[in-house]
């Protein structure tokens, strides 16, 4: 006869399942100050694209970061931005792209720049996950 001396789970030890770095994500921001620096992320990110298409359109693309990445980038980093305004867990999402950014213009042998630029979308990726657990996180009561 097997019996089982384990307690009924609590809500403690479900919300641990989240990890750290979601609660610590999930901090809502004062005020309007969470609507402010997405506003700020969508602005630079348009800008940005702006320069980046100015500089393709005027046969420079070598003189600014590559159009489709900008493009991938901003839109991933911003709707991300907008969607999790009251907390700031688009960070991850934002180092992600930044990381992109700079190994796309970074010259590397082939396979390296492959390598490097599924690491840095992977980044991205898990930091609309994380963004996404976050704000779901957030609107759940903490006592």
């Amino acid at each position: 006869m097997s019996t089982t001396d384990s307690a009924p789970r609590t809500t403690a030890d479900i919300d641990d399942e989240h990890g750290t770095l979601v609660r610590s994500l999930s901090a809502v921001l004062p005020g309007q100050l969470g609507k402010i620096i997405a506003t700020v992320v969508v602005l630079v990110s348009l800008v940005f694209f702006v320069w980046s298409l100015i500089a393709t359109w005027s046969g420079n693309a070598d003189s600014f970061l590559p159009l489709f990445q900008v493009f991938v980038a901003g839109t991933v980093v911003s709707l991300n931005a907008l969607y999790a305004n009251k907390t700031f867990s688009y960070v991850v999402t934002l180092i992600g792209a930044v990381l992109w950014l700079w190994v796309s213009v970074t010259p590397f042998q082939p396979f390296f720049q492959v390598l490097f630029q599924a690491l840095t979308v992977t980044i991205m990726i898990a930091g609309v996950v994380f963004s996404l657990a976050a704000v779901e996180q957030s609107k759940k009561p903490r006592f």
